[in-house]
């Protein structure tokens, strides 16, 4: 997944027809990766400062040409977002969130509203994925 500082999704249920790629997948072999276009910067390399009242646009692209593509429920701790838009389409149904699904190939754009003071994480709510390595701390000064 990219991002660079919705619409509905429907429901989905998991419908797994790749046990192999699954079992071989694990945070041993794959590292899943929250890269900065803008810095290269990946996972916990990623070093994000804001102050209380900062509203900012992080937009995640779910890169569909990896090695097991797959829905991402991308999760930000002690804050709240809005989904903007989703591939460009503005979102007509505007719900605080603090965890929106990011589907394959898909971009998603959030407007994160910094309220609270101190350190922070964002990272997939997958825990295999988390245990992988994707997520990234910020920081946020009263």
């Amino acid at each position: 997944m990219e991002f660079e500082k919705g619409l509905y999704v429907p429901p989905m249920e998991w419908n797994d027809t790749m046990p192999m790629m699954n079992w071989l997948s694990t945070g041993k072999q794959v590292t899943w990766i929250l890269r900065d276009r803008n810095t290269g910067a990946e996972n916990a390399e990623n070093h994000w400062n804001f102050t209380v009242g900062d509203v900012v646009k992080i937009r995640i692209f779910n890169d569909p040409e990896t090695i097991h593509p797959m829905n991402h429920p991308v999760h930000i701790h002690g804050q709240r977002f809005l989904v903007t838009e989703i591939d460009g389409v503005a979102n007509p149904n505007l719900v605080w969130k603090d965890t929106a699904i990011v589907p394959v190939g898909t971009t998603v754009d959030f407007l994160l509203d910094v309220t609270n003071p101190g350190d922070w994480m964002m990272h997939c709510h997958i825990s295999e994925h988390l245990q992988a390595g994707m997520m990234l701390q910020f920081h946020v000064d009263e």
